[in-house]
């Protein structure tokens, strides 16, 4: 008879340790799910801001597109270093330097394209729907003009195509940068009339 009570009192301890446990296990993937979906919803949050950033950058006309890939013509592409190949837009000046590889219309070998101007043409087309840019804009200086073309996704990522008289058309992919606009305020004690 002991042995039975003994039995009895075993079983009931392992199920009351097993229905502890299950509720602990419940309780830990309740606050799992409940972190996941806050992260989910910071990811958004910082996704929608980073788009907005974007937005305003290439409406205001303020930002460096650095190229991270060059397509040649003939198919195939080349890794580009970014720091050494962008696209810097503010306001009508405009900034182009890139590697080249292509055909080349000049007794001189064209490695690079290294251009300060002034914008002479720019259309900008919105698709709000999908939140692309569609950007054309001639670029010159001197005797020199190159027709830019740039396609900008909501994220940030944008396709350019350069072409001129003097080169092939040539494509790049590269990652729009927003250029800060840097006011310093001064504070009223120190400005002196």
């Amino acid at each position: 008879m002991i042995f039975e009570s003994n039995d009895i009192k075993y079983n009931a301890m392992k199920k009351l340790l097993f229905i502890v446990a299950t509720l602990m296990v419940i309780s830990s993937c309740a606050s799992t799910n409940k972190t996941r979906s806050a992260r989910i919803e910071n990811r958004k949050e910082k996704k929608l801001a980073e788009q907005e950033v974007v937005k305003e950058a290439v409406e205001s006309r303020r930002f460096i597109i650095k190229f991270d890939r060059l397509y040649f013509s003939s198919g195939g592409t080349v890794n580009l270093i970014p720091r050494n190949n962008y696209i810097i837009i503010d306001g009508e000046k405009t900034i182009l330097s890139a590697a080249y590889v292509g055909r080349q219309f000049e007794m001189r070998p064209i490695l690079g394209i290294n251009l300060r101007a002034r914008t002479q043409k720019y259309e900008m087309k919105n698709d709000t729907q999908k939140g692309m840019y569609e950007i054309k804009m001639e670029v010159k200086k001197g005797g020199d003009s190159f027709d830019v073309r740039l396609s900008i996704s909501p994220d940030g990522t944008c396709n350019a195509s350069v072409s001129s008289m003097k080169i092939d058309f040539v494509r790049y992919r590269g990652q729009v940068i927003p250029i800060e606009n840097k006011t310093e305020d001064l504070p009223q004690e120190s400005i002196m009339i």
